[in-house]
């Protein structure tokens, strides 16, 4: 089952899907009020502004500015070195107004597009990464868009105007989810010949499952389904008592939201064909955003 809408995959459909979807917090940001960016988000430790700062933070970055390490101490929510990295530039910008970091963002925006249309870019291109790293160009682009889709979700959410659930960066991160669903399943415990089939069932409609199968030696091995294989042709599911199949409903905003970690799977609105206990561990671990 294709991705509907599909994700972008050339270099213009990645550039303008990150466009949009900046674009989208920007205007977001220019209709709050102080009281606005003070709220609080379903992301721990972070207010409203702080989303809009770790754009800003990470897009300025990648524009050739610095992110200079600030003392963290006492931020219950910094565990990791990645996550102390971002926290860094969002710190930064805590003495901000709101509507500075919106300019800021509004700034960089045109810069960055500026430096994306340069000619000789293609998505092979090796460029600046988070932390210093390296990447391609085409996986920089659909790390940004969800990364910065997610957090556009998560202004959204503060403020109760949830939107852009059909847009080419929300594609980009449902495919995301796709792509990575069997290594993201891989410690969940599963029978021989289990299946597990998670859906998207809209605004962006997406299907993707695994098989399990255990060798002689006990090896376990997940196996992506919907791939364009032969396994893929299953077609749809068929429960009996005795099928081994689970299948795992949700709409486009539950699944980016518990995908992103945001949302708990008991706080998190999916229906379930088949063996509820495995479809609730499958839901635990399928947050892929750091």
């Amino acid at each position: 089952m294709p991705i509907h809408p599909a994700p972008p995959e050339d270099l213009d459909g990645l550039v303008e899907a990150f466009r949009q979807t900046v674009q989208a917090v920007i205007d977001l940001g220019h209709s709050c009020s102080d009281e606005d960016f003070a709220r609080a988000t379903s992301c721990p430790g972070w207010t409203l502004q702080d989303h809009l700062s770790h754009i800003a933070a990470v897009e300025h970055f990648l524009d050739g500015g610095e992110n200079p390490e600030l003392d963290l101490t006492g931020l219950e929510h910094v565990r990791h070195e990645f996550g102390a990295w971002m926290e860094h530039g969002v710190a930064l910008r805590r003495d901000r107004s709101g509507a500075e970091v919106v300019a800021e963002l509004e700034t960089l925006l045109h810069n960055r597009l500026a430096s994306l249309a340069d000619p000789t870019l293609t998505l092979a291109t090796q460029v600046l990464g988070p932390m210093g790293s390296s990447s391609s160009l085409r996986g920089l682009l659909l790390l940004r868009l969800q990364d910065i889709w997610t957090h556009e979700q998560d202004v959204r959410e503060a403020l109760g105007r949830m939107g852009n659930l059909d847009t080419p960066a929300a594609a980009a991160f449902v495919n995301g989810v796709v792509r990575h669903f069997a290594k993201l399943v891989q410690d969940v415990p599963m029978a021989d010949g289990q299946t597990v089939i998670l859906e998207s069932t809209g605004p962006v409609t997406a299907r993707t499952g695994v098989r399990v199968s255990h060798d002689d030696d006990g090896a376990v091995t997940y196996h992506q389904l919907f791939t364009g294989e032969s396994e893929s042709g299953m077609g749809a599911a068929v429960h009996s008592e005795d099928d081994p199949t689970t299948t795992i409903s949700l709409s486009t905003e539950e699944l980016g939201r518990r995908a992103a970690g945001r949302r708990a799977t008991s706080d998190t609105a999916y229906s379930v064909v088949g063996d509820e206990e495995l479809a609730e561990r499958v839901l635990d671990a399928i947050t892929f955003t750091p």
